[in-house]
């Protein structure tokens, strides 16, 4: 039980990083420019968000690294509706993904004491990665830009749910 647990906490963490990139994307394409430079600014700066989260060393942070990914999310969205088209505001668009993706980087970091192999957790979680993607665009084109506020707030509640469970077995107490 304890092992599925894990699984699904990683293919969780998987479903709220794609949907966070996809709903990133699609509101600076939507507000900002609809060449590469959007796509490219959002994988970029998720990367380097990620090698970043890897080195923070304190334990327990992931709530507050999702909350505070969320905030940032929702705070570009706003920014971006505000000032729609100025390319001036693009540096603080970047930091904004970049503290959103401090929480992957860290959730490798942690998470990778559950699983018997790296491999085994890349795997978990880049199947909830390619299941959000479809989940993310498959939304936008049934119910629009309404669904990419909708989609990461409820993947980041499936997955701190999930952490909370599985933090409760790894300290043995009954849930």
């Amino acid at each position: 039980m304890r092992q599925a647990i894990y699984i699904i906490t990683a293919f969780t963490a998987g479903l709220y990083f794609a949907t966070c990139q996809v709903g990133y994307f699609i509101h600076m394409e939507f507000n900002l420019s609809s060449t590469f430079v959007s796509y490219y600014v959002v994988i970029g700066l998720w990367i380097l968000g990620s090698l970043a989260g890897l080195f923070i060393k304190l334990r327990k942070l992931s709530p507050l690294l999702i909350l505070g990914g969320l905030a940032t999310f929702f705070l570009h969205s706003f920014m971006l509706h505000k000032f729609p088209y100025n390319m001036r505001m693009l540096p603080l668009y970047m930091l904004f993904i970049f503290l959103s993706a401090l929480y992957s980087g860290y959730f490798f970091r942690w998470a990778r004491r559950d699983f018997k192999s790296v491999k085994s957790l890349f795997f978990h979680e880049n199947n909830g990665f390619l299941c959000g993607y479809v989940i993310a665009v498959g939304e936008l084109l049934l119910h629009g830009q309404l669904s990419q506020y909708i989609l990461p707030p409820a993947t980041a509640a499936v997955h701190l749910l999930l952490l909370f469970v599985s933090s409760r077995y790894q300290s043995g107490k009954s849930l």
